[in-house]
Order: C-alpha cells, then sequence, then structure tokens
C-alpha cells in the first residue's frame, strides 16, 4: 500500500424526499466526520439501486477505497455490497456493519438536510 492510500470509513443510508414534485430516494454516503462522499437520486430503493449507488461512490473516491461500509439493515446493501466484491469494485477485506448507533451520524443530517430542501408549509412524509 502506497503512501496516497487512506483508510476510510463509509456511513451509507437512504431517506425519501420530494424533488421537483415527486417523491425520491435519496442515497448517501458520508464518511466518519459526516463529510459528504457522494449521492445519487433513484426512484426505487432496491438491490440494483444500492448496487449503482455504491458503484459510484466508489469510482469517486477510488483512490480511498472503505476499509468498512456502515448501512442500516435495508437488506438491499449486503447482496450489493457482495456483488461489488464478486466484481472486483470492492475490496474483499471491506466489512460491512449494520448499526443504528454508528450511522447516528447520517441519520441526524437526514433531518438537518430536509429541513432545508422541505419548502415551508409542506408537510413531511
Amino acid at each position: 500500500m502506497g503512501s496516497s492510500y487512506r483508510a476510510t470509513s463509509w456511513r451509507v443510508d437512504e431517506t425519501y424526499v420530494k424533488v421537483g414534485g415527486r417523491w425520491k430516494y435519496l442515497f448517501r454516503a458520508v464518511d466518519k466526520h459526516g463529510q459528504l462522499i457522494d449521492f445519487m437520486l433513484t426512484v426505487r430503493r432496491n438491490t440494483q439501486e444500492a448496487q449503482r449507488f455504491l458503484a459510484k461512490a466508489l469510482t469517486m473516491m477510488r483512490n480511498w477505497p472503505p476499509s468498512s461500509i456502515t448501512t442500516d439493515e435495508l437488506r438491499s446493501y449486503p447482496e450489493a455490497i457482495e456483488r461489488l466484491k464478486r466484481k472486483g469494485q470492492l475490496s474483499a477485506y471491506t466489512r460491512h456493519r449494520t448499526s443504528k448507533y454508528l450511522n447516528n451520524i447520517i441519520e441526524a443530517d437526514h433531518g438537518a438536510l430536509k429541513r432545508v430542501i422541505l419548502p415551508r408549509g409542506a408537510s413531511r412524509r
């Protein structure tokens, strides 16, 4: 491993937001300090979309691959992560963890994000 290698810990989650009058899933990944790694809007929340998002984030952070990825208990993530490992897009040594506690940083940020993008007087879903 060269000097450019830096192990990182990702927190990944999704939330439902209204964009242009339509509900979409906002996938986001942040590092352990809460800094945004990447995001993606989709109409579905399934294994294929989770894999597509993670592949996009991995491309963005190709010089700093994650040593671990922490998610909630959405069933799409384990399969998406395993597919990326089989394709060689993600290291076989990357740990996948599910933890509400470790994901608090991104969960709390969803609320702040929704306060910013939710128009006044609009109801939350």
